[in-house]
């Protein structure tokens, strides 16, 4: 049926799909980095307490913080009218 709605508004159907994905998209990395994690300790490739020691350098520290707020722009900008986006997307590739 075109215009039925679960929890009473079509936004509020829209958002509830969006954290869904996102439960989804996160349970999958969070997955795939513990085997991850656990095959390289396994096979000695790295020491289980390495991770969470890890000082990250400037660089990585700078790199980390462009891919957060890249994925911060992509999720919440999804809120935003076809045109906001595509602005936020260019200004985002030209920083």
């Amino acid at each position: 049926m075109s215009g039925e709605t679960y929890l009473g508004s079509g936004r509020l159907d829209e958002l509830a799909r969006m954290i869904a994905e996102l439960t989804s998209e996160l349970w999958i990395l969070k997955d795939r980095t513990l085997v991850l994690e656990h095959l390289l300790a396994e096979r000695g490739c790295l020491d289980p307490a390495a991770v969470d020691e890890l000082r990250p350098s400037e660089e990585l520290v700078a790199k980390l913080r462009k891919e957060r707020e890249a994925l911060v722009g992509r999720v919440f900008g999804a809120i935003f009218d076809p045109d906001t986006r595509v602005k936020a997307a260019v200004a985002a590739t030209e920083s």
